[in-house]
């Protein structure tokens, strides 16, 4: 992420952060000077064009939460027309690579996405993730709750493969 991206990432919501509506640009500087994104338990990274350098969304990574062992990854494509082009499974590809490199004690990495976005658990099994269930009333781009499905990639089972 530059700070040339941060007026357009202003535009979503929770495109650089689980905890907080990062769409005030003047507070997104100051997150994005203090941290870059980045710490030791949570982070975010830019999916960009390579030959353009257009921002295209942006992948997370934080605490699934106190008693798991492991990390959770989001993932966003800000424009429809970007979809189905590859940006997506390359972004959850090396966030998960990254995550597991930097967290030896990492032994799992999860996904939650809504049952409806068949494109997004496509692009989680594509990537190796696994589907362990549906958790009820779970999603959040809604004012009604969604069900959601859990998915994951364990490191035993990656490196067994």
């Amino acid at each position: 992420m530059i700070a040339t991206d941060l007026e357009r990432a202003a535009e979503f919501l929770f495109t650089l952060s689980i905890t907080e509506p990062l769409t005030d640009l003047s507070r997104l500087q100051e997150v994005f000077e203090t941290s870059g994104f980045w710490l030791a338990e949570s982070g975010a990274l830019a999916i960009e064009e390579l030959s353009s350098g257009r921002l295209l969304g942006t992948t997370q990574f934080y605490r699934s939460g106190a008693c798991i062992h492991g990390y959770e990854i989001g993932y966003v494509l800000h424009d429809e027309a970007d979809w189905g082009k590859g940006f997506g499974s390359d972004a959850l590809r090396l966030m998960s690579q990254v995550v597991l490199d930097a967290h030896l004690e990492c032994h799992r990495l999860q996904l939650i996405i809504e049952t409806w976005n068949d494109a997004s658990w496509h692009l989680a099994e594509r990537c190796g993730y696994q589907r362990e269930g549906v958790m009820r009333m779970a999603g959040y781009s809604s004012t009604v709750p969604e069900d959601c499905y859990l998915y994951s990639l364990v490191r035993a089972t990656r490196e067994n493969t």
